[in-house]
């Protein structure tokens, strides 16, 4: 699923600084600010909690919860 130019949102809510192009996205880890790249597409790294975008820095896990018909998306941790 294309995601470009949605709004991004941290699991509490607020907008947070995000690139996203195609079904890609990048943002910084919560924990440790490192860069995360997650992607929209079933069974791709970040599509779900099951499927976590892992920050190579930390290890902390992110994961994408897509609200296409509001144009935006949360980056949620595990």
């Amino acid at each position: 699923m294309k995601i470009s130019n949605f709004l991004a949102f941290d699991g509490k809510g607020n907008e947070i600084a995000a690139d996203s192009h195609g079904n890609n996205v990048a943002f910084n880890c919560f924990s440790c600010g490192h860069p995360v790249l997650a992607i929209a597409r079933e069974h791709q790294r970040g599509s779900s909690e099951e499927c976590p975008a892992a920050c190579k820095n930390c290890g902390t896990n992110h994961f994408l919860d897509v609200r296409e018909a509001a144009n935006k998306f949360h980056v949620l941790t595990v």
